[in-house]
């Protein structure tokens, strides 16, 4: 889960008369007031269509990107967002008081230690190949034993693990690839969408391809445990209503060319 370890980051305020300027579901109103005063720190990784900068850091878009932004500005919530390396953004999401990490998958491992909003996002894990074993491997079963690349602190290399499957972590996708075409990997497990753009982007396309399934995931916004239940239930308030006005499906929308 991805490509750049960008610095810097965006600052987002919305003040309380912008948001009051919006109509909100009954009983929405209160827990708004409640969390205006609060202030949280958004970190995430480069994970295209999901959280992407095309700037190195200065500006953030995607899916997950988009839908929070839209959430933290009904719930009239300040914020700073922050594109870093994902070890470090999910280290950061445990120990800092009014952090949260995004896209994270939702693990039974994970499930104590973070509150939760969404799913923000669906996505898909697959593992990736060699074009010349294209139709000949699978299944996990065939990969047993084989040299499997993966990013560093990514949900997909610990499902891998548990299932007996040792990965080879990098602090980079890039550097999987890389590695996966010098031959010193035999696959790479990943995220579809973003292992085809870094893919794309390193004009490999046609010779490395998909081999084939591994699981379907969700993704949300995990939140540090000292993040009030207030805020929380505003978050979990204005995704909701998100959910049932459209605008939620909206941002989907727009990256319909990236489902690949």
């Amino acid at each position: 889960m991805r490509r750049l370890a960008a610095q810097g980051g965006i600052l987002c305020r919305y003040a309380a008369s912008v948001c009051s300027a919006f109509v909100f579901a009954a009983g929405f109103a209160p827990l708004l007031a409640q969390a205006q005063s609060a202030h949280l720190y958004l970190v995430t990784e480069q994970l295209p269509p999901l959280n992407m900068s095309d700037d190195n850091g200065k500006t953030l878009r995607g899916i997950a990107t988009e839908r929070i932004q839209e959430v933290m500005r009904r719930a009239g919530i300040d914020y700073k967002m922050e594109l870093m390396a994902w070890n470090r953004a999910l280290e950061l999401g445990k120990r800092q008081a009014d952090t949260c990490v995004f896209s994270t998958v939702r693990t039974p491992e994970r499930e104590a230690i973070f509150k939760w909003l969404g799913p923000i996002a669906k996505g898909e894990w697959v593992m990736f190949g060699l074009a010349d074993k294209q139709g000949k491997v699978t299944a996990l079963e065939q990969v047993k034993g084989a040299h499997i690349g993966g990013y560093l602190g990514d949900a997909a290399a610990h499902y891998m693990e548990d299932l007996g499957y040792p990965v080879v972590e990098s602090y980079s996708d890039d550097v999987t690839l890389k590695n996966l075409l010098a031959g010193r990997l035999d696959y790479w497990v990943s995220s579809r969408r973003a292992a085809n753009a870094i893919i794309a982007d390193a004009h490999a396309e046609g010779r490395v391809v998909p081999l084939f399934h591994v699981k379907s995931v969700e993704y949300y916004l995990a939140c540090n445990t000292q993040v009030g239940e207030d805020v929380m239930n505003g978050l979990r308030a204005a995704l909701k209503q998100m959910m049932g006005d459209g605008s939620f499906d909206k941002v989907e929308a727009k990256y319909a060319s990236d489902r690949n």
